[in-house]
């Protein structure tokens, strides 16, 4: 072999070597900005994590609040963006005046054709139905052209309390939509937290089970936000929310018994 050719051969070496560390590096950024893990710290606006599996027909979260202290009330919302473009929530939280009580709600939403806002289209909460529920189950499930919305406090069984005629086929992961998160009260109010300790979990239905969910930090929202808390999640199926302090330690329970 000429001395030329096999300085052609390292050139080309180094070239193929320094095009693989580049597209490494790149895909590792990328992962970091598209799809978070680890800690995060979110200001004005919903803190939680974002469903980042395949297309399902129902979602399982689950959430256990250790603590949570804010001066206007809170709460734990179960968001689906559905592939007709229907955005649905399943909640828990103080949806009345009084904020230390706290009750189970559903809202769906459409978008605007001409600007591309949040119309509001269904809610159902009977509000003299009032539960505590510090840890609970939150459904959200797509049958025959409805969407379901229930609730399980034991793991066991659920509580159906509502449906629509979402004419929806699956629920999709763009932009973060679909997501469990610690948000406002309600209105487009910001919840003012002061402390906070709320752990949070997603399960999917692949269609025989329930699996635990990929999950990043990028969750989003248009209507109600938090001024400021930390987020968590090694990136499966669990994340926690706290304020003052970042938390690294997540609990993920085990799959509930309930089919969708």
């Amino acid at each position: 072999m000429s001395l030329a050719r096999a300085l052609g051969i390292g050139f080309l070496a180094l070239v193929l070597i320094g095009m693989a560390l580049f597209i490494a590096n790149f895909a590792s950024y990328y992962n970091q900005v598209t799809k978070p893990v680890g800690v995060r710290l979110v200001n004005d606006w919903p803190v939680g994590i974002a469903y980042e599996g395949p297309p399902t027909t129902a979602l399982a979260a689950w959430y256990c609040i250790e603590n949570v202290n804010s001066t206007n009330g809170f709460s734990i919302q179960l968001n689906a963006l559905l592939n007709n473009g229907l955005w649905v929530q399943n909640a828990y939280g103080t949806f009345i005046n009084d904020a230390s009580q706290m009750a189970f709600l559903d809202n769906i939403w459409t978008k605007s054709p001409t600007n591309g806002s949040a119309v509001f289209l269904h809610a159902n909460n009977p509000l003299d139905t009032m539960i505590n529920a510090n840890c609970a189950w939150l459904i959200i499930a797509l049958k025959n052209g409805y969407a379901y919305f229930g609730y399980s406090l034991d793991g066991r069984s659920i509580v159906w309390y509502d449906s629509y005629p979402a004419n929806a086929t699956y629920i999709t992961t763009t932009l973060g939509y679909t997501n469990i998160v610690v948000a406002g009260p309600g209105n487009g109010v910001e919840a003012q937290l002061n402390n906070a300790l709320v752990y949070l979990a997603l399960y999917y239905w692949n269609g025989t089970g329930w699996v635990p969910a990929p999950v990043t930090t990028n969750a989003n929202g248009p209507l109600d936000f938090v001024n400021h808390a930390w987020i968590y999640t090694s990136g499966v199926c669990s994340g926690v929310v706290s304020w003052p302090n970042p938390a690294n330690v997540t609990q993920c329970p085990p799959p509930p018994n309930f089919k969708p």
